[in-house]
């Protein structure tokens, strides 16, 4: 392993800034930004410094900058950037792994309600990253969300059970390099139909209870196919073109990410296993594997994964360990299951595959919001 020469852009108001580097199993060192030759001069009297650190040249390294005694960035108490890059700007306190322009706007959320499409009318929220105005050449990976309701704090009066904070955890993450900017798309579900909607077809799910005229409650126990596939048809024929027509998106199965919990997790994974043509990116939390049960007790859902060949997938697993507060399991042991099949498929922890148990967490969005930051790098790494 041999060392290169990194540029690191800076643009600050402080007079002497430096910038502090780690090395694996080096103490830590220092070198001086110097002004550019032909600096510009933003708002506010800043101007634009460079350092030309000598870095591996393989792999990640990590360094902050040294603004004035005790003020860094990134902010935080011996918090570094770690970047596989070798051109880096730091700009208005946040990280780039390219030049952007002097004023960046920050990320907004657009909201289409309806939606109209073939699974009926719903809300559409499309996050767009910080700069999308500005960088009109850059096309950004998607990263889909199920119960798109629940996704974005901007729009937690939508919520019927919280938010996830995908925007601000998002932005945090983006600003500190640790995530790509992307677009996240959180689908809206159908309602009354959501159960149906996210239920691979392979499962049955009876019909809901219903009200006589006498007022009885009955159940029709004719079981009713879920409607995943379709659903899966919708995003992809439907939303996905959309998308491409509206905004500058890669529409490349590698630049495109599927995210949910629970119901939502189960379409996930129903997606990047039957159609990993589509998605390579894949975060399944929390998810409801028993549904699928079949009449012979076997989990179908686990059983696919049993019977097919491994996919080209990247795949987040989790659970956490309780229902709600003193009961139950959030599916953990089921989970655990899928994860042990995939152990013997050839699935091992690394950069593709990633099991992760968050203990003491509930089946809630509270919880998915907890660890979204940690499925967010997995899924949309900075490269």
């Amino acid at each position: 392993m041999g060392l290169i020469e990194a540029e690191v852009y800076l643009t600050t108001d402080a007079a002497h800034p430096y910038l502090e580097i780690k090395l694996d199993g080096e103490p830590a060192r220092t070198v001086p930004f110097k002004p550019l030759i032909r600096p510009v001069t933003a708002a506010g009297g800043l101007r634009q410094f460079v350092a030309y650190p000598l870095v591996t040249d393989v792999g990640p390294w990590s360094f902050r900058a040294c603004l004035h005694p005790g003020d860094y960035l990134p902010a935080g108490d011996n918090k570094f950037y770690t970047s596989r890059h070798r051109q880096i700007w730091l700009q208005n306190d946040q990280f780039f792994d390219y030049k952007p322009v002097a004023r960046v706007s920050p990320s907004r959320i657009v909201k289409i309600d309806p939606f109209p499409g073939t699974m009926g009318p719903r809300p559409l929220y499309i996050y767009l990253p910080r700069g999308y105005r500005e960088h009109k050449t850059r096309h950004y990976p998607v990263l889909y969300m199920q119960d798109g309701q629940n996704c974005f704090e901007r729009f937690a009066a939508d919520s019927y059970a919280g938010t996830w904070r995908a925007d601000e955890i998002a932005d945090r993450l983006i600003a500190d390099g640790a995530m790509q900017e992307c677009l996240i798309v959180g689908v809206g579900h159908g309602g009354g139909n959501r159960l149906l909607e996210y239920l691979p077809p392979y499962a049955r799910l009876p019909e809901p209870l219903e009200a006589h005229p006498t007022g009885a409650i009955k159940r029709n126990l004719i079981p009713l196919p879920g409607l995943a596939e379709q659903t899966f048809r919708f995003y992809r024929d439907e939303v996905a073109p959309y998308l491409a027509e509206h905004f500058r998106i890669q529409s490349a199965r590698e630049a495109t990410a599927i995210c949910g919990s629970s119901m939502g997790g189960l379409f996930a994974l129903y997606v990047g296993w039957e159609h990993a043509e589509f998605v390579r990116n894949v975060a399944a939390l929390s998810t409801s594997f028993w549904v699928t049960r079949g009449p012979a007790g076997q989990i179908e859902a686990i059983e696919r994964l049993k019977r097919a060949e491994p996919r080209d997938i990247r795949l987040w697993l989790d659970s956490g360990t309780l229902d709600a507060p003193g009961r139950g399991d959030d599916g953990l042991a089921l989970t655990e299951l899928a994860r042990d099949v995939l152990f013997d498929k050839g699935y091992r922890p690394g950069d593709n595959f990633h099991y992760h148990r968050a203990d003491g967490a509930t089946h809630s969005e509270a919880a998915w919001a907890a660890r979204l930051d940690q499925v967010f790098r997995f899924l949309m790494p900075l490269r």
